[in-house]
């Protein structure tokens, strides 16, 4: 019976065997404080208190690591899954991590295990970012590596993650303004992919993390499942990011977000709110090189083109980008939008346009899809009134290619025209009288209801308005 006792009290009082170990080669426990949390552990220099800060990382981090693996189906990094923590290092200027040079960010120790480097504890959204990229780490597909024209989605899905969680900071999508001045490069723009003549800028550079605003608008104004966005992590394909949305989404489906996007960027980024406009507005002026603002191709004042335009070379959108002609306004008058594009690209690629035209009003936002009548050309003709003070014209390059190999990205070529006055083609269509508007479910509504209007005219024939008020 003692002996029974013995062996009991022995079992009892024996600590349970640690569920992970340290795989360190940057720390020192005699110089430094650590915390640990599930498979994560925390180091900073003793001389500086961090043991809040620790706390707070942590919690963040186990809140954060329930979504990526519960509702985005990602993987730990591969420290955990061999029973040791993996390593984050809370760093302070002068610090004992000072002589690494670190900044921020995820690298790969010698022993082959990533490890994150924090200087900035107290910034809710790089924190997310970081830690999203932790998650990242394990993923199964060879087509969304972090190199060429996939690098984008890397970064561009840890700030979209960000955003979302610290959804109405100021700063959530603080680079965003720089896809209004730059609508003309490739959606795949990134460090790894830039030519040799693209200016060194601020809005060169930060194009892959504004484009987490691409990834939003996909999931929480067009209502596309998250986990699409992360899904492609771990598809186990070699499809780029762009291509996986292509035939995930649907192409038809996929390209009309995007020109809806840019659509609604125009209209000053009516999806977000406007405490982010302005930080991002703010970003803008203070760190861009202003002479690289490529907004508006062209702009006019009552007035059309006067004939053909064809934009220069450096303007021209390339795949998976548009261009914005503006027109200011102020009389009564009637405008027709043509486009004729080249059917192949400047490296014989088949081309895809599309375009959309952006009303503002006195009474709010009306958006226009252009009427193609095949994958180059499409014609728009709108009666407009004094009170309808700016139209933007915006067409969009959206060919099935999802990446450049070529010397210098690939350029999409076409002319436009804007003309006023009645067209021989849209003439009798401009006399159509209305006889009722209606929402999506059918309901008779006014011209002024917020959302889907469908025009039904005399002739039988309908239209289709989004009517968005300014917010």
């Amino acid at each position: 019976m003692k002996t029974l006792l013995a062996l009991i009290l022995f079992i009892t009082l024996t600590p349970a065997k640690a569920q992970y170990t340290i795989n360190d080669v940057f720390g020192d426990l005699t110089e430094c404080d650590t915390m640990t949390r599930g498979g994560f552990i925390v180091w900073w220099d003793q001389d500086f208190d961090m043991t809040t800060e620790a706390i707070m990382l942590l919690d963040s981090l186990m809140s954060y690591r329930d979504i990526c693996l519960d509702e985005l189906d990602m993987m730990d990094p591969p420290n955990p899954l061999d029973d040791y923590f993996y390593n984050i290092y809370a760093t302070n200027g002068g610090d004992f991590f000072a002589p690494n040079g670190w900044g921020q960010g995820q690298g790969t120790d010698i022993n082959g295990y990533p490890f994150l480097t924090l200087p900035n504890l107290w910034d809710v959204e790089s924190v997310a970012h970081e830690v999203f990229h932790v998650f990242q780490y394990n993923a199964t597909s060879p087509g969304f590596s972090y190199s060429g024209d996939s690098q984008w989605y890397i970064e561009a899905t840890a700030n979209w993650f960000a955003g979302r969680i610290s959804e109405g900071a100021p700063r959530a999508f603080i680079e965003a303004e720089s896809l209004v001045r730059l609508p003309h490069v490739p959606l795949w723009l990134s460090y790894d992919n830039m030519p040799d003549d693209y200016p060194s800028n601020w809005q060169r550079f930060v194009h892959q993390y504004a484009m987490a605003l691409w990834l939003y608008y996909l999931t929480d104004e067009v209502g596309i499942s998250p986990d699409i966005i992360a899904g492609g992590l771990y598809a186990g394909t070699e499809e780029l990011p762009q291509e996986y949305f292509f035939n995930q989404i649907g192409g038809s489906e996929i390209r009309g977000y995007f020109m809806d996007w840019g659509a609604h960027m125009t209209n000053e980024f009516d999806f977000i709110i406007e405490e982010q406009r302005t930080a991002n507005l703010n970003e803008w002026n203070w760190y861009a090189e202003l002479e690289d603002d490529n907004e508006f191709t062209e702009s006019y004042v009552n007035a059309g083109s006067d004939g053909w335009v064809r934009p220069s070379d450096d303007e021209i959108t390339n795949a998976w980008a548009f261009n914005t002609f503006k027109v200011e306004n102020n009389i009564n008058q009637v405008y027709t939008f043509e486009l004729m594009g080249d059917e192949t690209g400047s490296y014989d690629d088949p081309a895809y346009f599309d375009g959309r035209i952006v009303v503002k009003g006195a009474g709010g936002t009306t958006f226009h899809n252009l009427t193609m009548t095949d994958d180059f050309d499409g014609k728009l003709t709108l009666d407009l009134s004094a009170t309808d003070t700016a139209v933007f014209f915006i067409i969009g390059s959206i060919p099935e290619i999802f990446e450049d190999t070529n010397p210098s990205f690939q350029r999409f070529g076409y002319e436009m025209q804007i003309t006023t006055g009645f067209s021989s083609v849209n003439e009798q269509q401009s006399f159509r009288k209305e006889m009722a508007r209606y929402n999506v479910m059918g309901h008779r509504i006014d011209q002024n209801y917020q959302g889907v209007q469908i025009i039904l005219f005399d002739d039988g024939s309908t239209q289709k308005v989004v009517n968005f008020q300014e917010r």
